[in-house]
Formats: C-alpha cells, sequence, structure tokens
C-alpha cells in the first residue's frame, strides 16, 4: 500500500496516499479521479473561460481543449492507480498483498474498468481484463461487451482481437456482435482486406452482422475500388433484412462514380433518389453522368441533369455532353438530337469536334454502317420541328464521317451528293469526312472525284487538311507521284504542311531510296519542324540498304521468274 500511496502523491493524491481507508476504497479513489466534485468543475471551467476572454481566443474552443486536458490528466492518475493495483502480484483470490491488508476484489477491477471505459482507452480496458483474469476473476459478459464497444468506437483492431481471446479465455463465445465490432474496427482502421476475409468467415457461419459492421465494410469496399465486393455485401444485406442508411449508398455510389462501375453505381442511385437525392453534389453527378455515358444509359443521364436542375446546379456543357453520348450510344436518335439543340441554345456544342461521339458511335461494321447511319440521318430530319438548332451541315459531316469511316466510301460519296441542299450546303469538312474514309480503303478513284467536286461543282477552297488527306492516299499507292502534286498545291495556297505530313513523305521516300526523302528533310528543316531520331534512322536505314533489284528500277516482273509471283507483294 505504501507503493500505491506514493504513485498518488506524485499525480496529486496526497491527502487519499494518506488516508489508509480511502487506500482501501479503490471504487472511489477512481470514482474521484474521473467524476471530480461539482464545485471543482465550475471553479475549472469559470478559470478556463476567464484566460479566453483575456487571450482573446474562442470560449468553446478553450473549453474543449481543456476538457481534453481532463481526460489526459485522468488516464494519467488511472494509470498510476492500476500500476500500484498490478504490483501486488500475490493479491489474487484467497492471498494476501505485499504490503497493507487489501486484496483487490472484482468490484476493484471492475471500478478501474469503468473508469477507463469512460477516458476511452481500449488498450488499457484490455489490460484490465487481462489482469482481472490473472487474479482469478472472471469478466462478466456485459464488461467484455462494454470494452468492445469501446474498441470498435476507437477502430482499435488490436484491442478488438484481445477483447475475444479474452472473450476465449473466460469461456464467452463469440457471436455476431463480436464479428461486427473486428469488422467494424477492421474496416475503420483502413484494413479493408482483413475486414473482408473475416466477414466471409462470419458469413458462411451464417451470422448477421450489426448494420455498421456493414456500412464500414462498404465504405471501406468503395473507398479502395472493390466495387464488385461491396455490391455483393449491399445484396447480403437486403437478404438479411439489415436496411442501410443513405450515407452509406452515397459512399458506394462516389466510390463506383470513380471507377466507372455502372452496376454499383445504379444501385446506390437508385437507393439515393428513393430517398430524395439531397446528399448528391454536383461532383456526384458528373461522375454519374460519365458512368451512364460509357454504359450508354441514357435513361440515368437525364435522370441526374433533372436531380441537378432540383438541385439548383447550373446545367452546363460538361453536364449535358455525357447526356448526350448516352443518348448516341443507345441509338436513342429523336432524343440525342433534343438534347443537341440543347446545347447548341445554351452556346456550345457547334464545333465538328463536340460531335466526335456521333461519329464514333456511327463507326461500325460495313454491312450494318449504312443502314444505322441512314437511320439516324431519317431521325434527324424529323427533327426539324422539335430541334431545328441540330439540323445543319455540322451534323451532317459527323454521320458523313461515321460512314466514311466504315468502309462504306461509295455509299459515303452518294449521301455526299443526296444529303446536302441550299438550307444546308456542302462544306470543306463534309469534303474531308468522305476523305478519311478514302485513307483508309486506299480508294483513290473516290477521293480523286471528291476534290474534283470540291473544287468544280461547290467552287471551294479545298482546306490543308483535305490536300493531307490527299497525300496521306496517294502514298499508300504504287505510285505516289501525286503526293508531290498534292504537296506543291498545298504550298500554292500559303499552307504549311504539318509534320505529319512531312514525315510520311519523308518515309515513304526512304523506303524505295527515293532522294526526294533528303529534300523533304530539309524542307522540314526550313519549315521548322523538329528532326526527330526515329525520322533520321529511318532515312540511313535504307540508305544503307543493298540496290534494290531489277524488278524495282523496270517496275516490271523479271522474265526469268516466271512462276514466282511473291514479286507482286514487293514495294
Amino acid at each position: 500500500m505504501r507503493k500505491l500511496g506514493r504513485l498518488l502523491q506524485r499525480v496529486g493524491y496526497s491527502t487519499a496516499a494518506q488516508n489508509a481507508q480511502r487506500l482501501d476504497n479503490i471504487p472511489a479513489l477512481v470514482q474521484q479521479i474521473v467524476h471530480p466534485s461539482e464545485y471543482r468543475r465550475i471553479e475549472i471551467t469559470k478559470e478556463v473561460a476567464q484566460q479566453a476572454r483575456l487571450s482573446g481566443k474562442d470560449i468553446g474552443q478553450s473549453l474543449r481543449a481543456d476538457a481534453q486536458q481532463q481526460r489526459a490528466r485522468a488516464r494519467t492518475q488511472l494509470d498510476g492507480v492500476f500500476a500500484a493495483m498490478t504490483g501486488n502480484k500475490g493479491a489474487g483470490a484467497g492471498s494476501q498483498p505485499v504490503a497493507g491488508s487489501h486484496a483487490f476484489g472484482p468490484a476493484d477491477y471492475a471500478a478501474v474498468l469503468e473508469a477507463y471505459l469512460e477516458v476511452g482507452s481500449a488498450a488499457q480496458c484490455v489490460r484490465v481484463l487481462q489482469e482481472m483474469r490473472h487474479a482469478g476473476h472472471v469478466a462478466s459478459a456485459a464488461q467484455l461487451s462494454s470494452v468492445l464497444a469501446v474498441a470498435t468506437g476507437s477502430r482499435a483492431a488490436a484491442a478488438v482481437f484481445a477483447v475475444g481471446e479474452e472473450m476465449q479465455a473466460v469461456g464467452v463465445a463469440a457471436d455476431a456482435a463480436f464479428d461486427s465490432s473486428v469488422i467494424a474496427a477492421l474496416a475503420g482502421s483502413r484494413q479493408v482486406e482483413f475486414a473482408y476475409a473475416h466477414y466471409s468467415e462470419a458469413r458462411a457461419r451464417g451470422r448477421i452482422l450489426q448494420r455498421d459492421a456493414y456500412a464500414q465494410l462498404i465504405e471501406g469496399l468503395a473507398d479502395i475500388g472493390e466495387c464488385d465486393l461491396a455490391l455483393e455485401v449491399v445484396r447480403d444485406t437486403r437478404g438479411a433484412s439489415v436496411a442501410l442508411t443513405a450515407p452509406t449508398f452515397v459512399a458506394l455510389l462516389r466510390g463506383a462514380g470513380r471507377r466507372m462501375h455502372y452496376e454499383a453505381y445504379r444501385a446506390a442511385y437508385a437507393h439515393v433518389a428513393a430517398v430524395g437525392g439531397a446528399q448528391l453534389t454536383e461532383g456526384d453527378c458528373c461522375a454519374g453522368l460519365a458512368v451512364a455515358a460509357r454504359a450508354a444509359d441514357a435513361a440515368l443521364g437525364a435522370d441526374l441533369v433533372r436531380r441537378l436542375r432540383a438541385n439548383a446546379y447550373p446545367v452546363n456543357e460538361r453536364h449535358m455532353e455525357p447526356l448526350f453520348e448516352a443518348l448516341v450510344r443507345a441509338s436513342r436518335w429523336p432524343p440525342a438530337f433534343r438534347a443537341l439543340a440543347a446545347m447548341r441554345d445554351a452556346g456550345f456544342a457547334t464545333t465538328p469536334a463536340s460531335l466526335r461521339v456521333l461519329t464514333r458511335a456511327l463507326t461500325l461494321p460495313p454491312d450494318c454502317a449504312e443502314a444505322a447511319v441512314d437511320a439516324a440521318h431519317v431521325a434527324l430530319l424529323a427533327c426539324r420541328s422539335t430541334a431545328p438548332r441540330a439540323v445543319d451541315s455540322t451534323t451532317l459531316n459527323a454521320m458523313l464521317a461515321g460512314l466514311s469511316l466504315s468502309g462504306c466510301v461509295e455509299a459515303a460519296a452518294d449521301r455526299l451528293h443526296r444529303w446536302y441542299g441550299p438550307t444546308m450546303p456542302r462544306s470543306v469538312d463534309s469534303y474531308a469526312a468522305v476523305l478519311r474514309g478514302c485513307v483508309l480503303r486506299k480508294n483513290t478513284a473516290v477521293a480523286e472525284r471528291a476534290l474534283a467536286q470540291c473544287i468544280d461543282v461547290d467552287h471551294l477552297t479545298p482546306s490543308k487538311l483535305i490536300y493531307a488527306l490527299m497525300i496521306d492516299i496517294s502514298l499508300r499507292q504504287f505510285n505516289y507521284e501525286d503526293a508531290f502534286v498534292y504537296l506543291d498545291a498545298m504550298r500554292a495556297l500559303g499552307y504549311t504542311p504539318d509534320w505529319r505530313t512531312y514525315s510520311s513523305i519523308v518515309r515513304r521516300c526512304a523506303a524505295v531510296r527515293d532522294p526526294r526523302a533528303a529534300t523533304a528533310i530539309e524542307q522540314m528543316k526550313a519549315d521548322g519542324h523538329p528532326i526527330t531520331r526515329s525520322l533520321s534512322e529511318s532515312v540511313e536505314t535504307y540508305a544503307r540498304k543493298k540496290a534494290p533489284s531489277a524488278w524495282v528500277e523496270t517496275k516490271s516482273r523479271p522474265a526469268d521468274n516466271a512462276d514466282d509471283d511473291s514479286w507482286m507483294f514487293k514495294i
């Protein structure tokens, strides 16, 4: 007892250390530590408030800081009391302490345990349970549950497992509450993988967990991007008739939005929308619009736009573009063109770049591209009265590019002639849409007819892009002399060829040891284009090759090799 008295005197309880009767009353001592008198609390509050006024600090913040300091002091004093108790190793059941006449009984340990529970020290609570067992006392199920709740609340996974060991030592079987505490503590401490592993074991045993454990696990899985597993846990909660709260679904929704996970986002959004959707921010809706665009879910996209308007967020281009993409990918043409008209009424989606999604959606296999493009064109013309801003040459050009890139260049040339008129005239972009497909198909006939129509019929000045496409088409032919004709025409109109055009010419000429490769390199330098190492090495590599065979120079089949037709595939 002298040791206990010295420790208490060190922490400011000299009066208690001098009073033997008080030392023998551990419950009263810890009660005084944790719950000082009402008069003392009032005095402390007055002192803290007075100091806050003099220093100009916030009184509420100062009181909260002082409360934390008092809890820390109480924890330190309790540590002193408990250290003195554990120093009496002979104070077990039926034995006498080393000094003094009092053996610590279950009530003493229960008082210290309750005090540690109030100050929120999960690790010390576990130590008290261990010392109780070593002293021959058995902790009750209520005490174990209280310590488990504190350890779970502080997300102390190690303390939770220690409580489990104590439960096993005293013969208390681990139940669903224990499994819930373990899972919540592991998930809350960002050990989500271990939490899910323990959850799998608990599910195999048929345990139905508490709602907080399900919520912590779902939020943790969504945070690390495991949306499939989170959605699986959500389905388990429905089977177990456990009702999750809206914040849990919002966390799942945000995790699914980051991972672009359609099923998880759709399931979470359905629940959040059912309770009003007030928790959704603009960022949540934007992520959902991107998910809807990827999954071609036009209904989800339209509902998210309505949700934005209902929550008083201004709807702009970054909101409408994913909706338009979702409608286009779902081939819902009338609402897609109405959305496009609304975008243009707001002052955006007027450039060809904003309709690339339409081109990509109509770039289909050749056997079905023509029918799909015609169906979209019919729907577009039907929207002249409901969505007039969507019906223009820019939209037709995007649809025509999709048909051309599908490989149907003859059909694209036919639509180039039939679709346009006085109200929707052809432009250089219309011809460029056809030429892009001619590059892929290496079709010079359609390309030359389109260029002639552009110049002679519509009296348009070809753009730099059109000449670049014509050069690219020519370079893909065996005889590529026309590429230099188009290059001269481009320069005559004042256009400076870009780096890609020069690079294609240099590589094509170098492949057959055409000396114009070096000339193109010099012209690139004159125009300020960088000469990359790979481009220089390609010229040097072909220059070091042996002289070409006779068939390359004469461009005819050798007479002494009548049975070998491999020359047809050489370049």
